[in-house]
């Protein structure tokens, strides 16, 4: 798993094997924040029922918002 790039709204694209999220970031109260970017799915479309899936996993949750954190503080300096 590897971070790609950082959007100007700091939201970070990661990539797990063949599955890319985009994860948003944002700092509250200095506590860095995360939240799926992707919401919406497409019964219809393979690809969004796979990202569904992952996402709906809460040990990828944890592992790609630990991965964008640490991706959003470097891409800071």
């Amino acid at each position: 798993m590897k971070a790609i790039k950082k959007d100007k709204s700091g939201s970070v694209l990661i990539k797990d094997n063949n599955i890319e999220v985009w994860i948003d970031v944002w700092i509250d109260d200095g506590e860095y924040i995360t939240e799926w970017n992707k919401y919406i799915f497409f019964t219809h479309c393979d690809k969004d029922m796979a990202i569904k899936k992952y996402q709906e996993d809460d040990n990828n949750y944890e592992e790609v918002s630990n991965v964008a954190i640490e991706y959003y503080k470097e891409s800071k300096n």
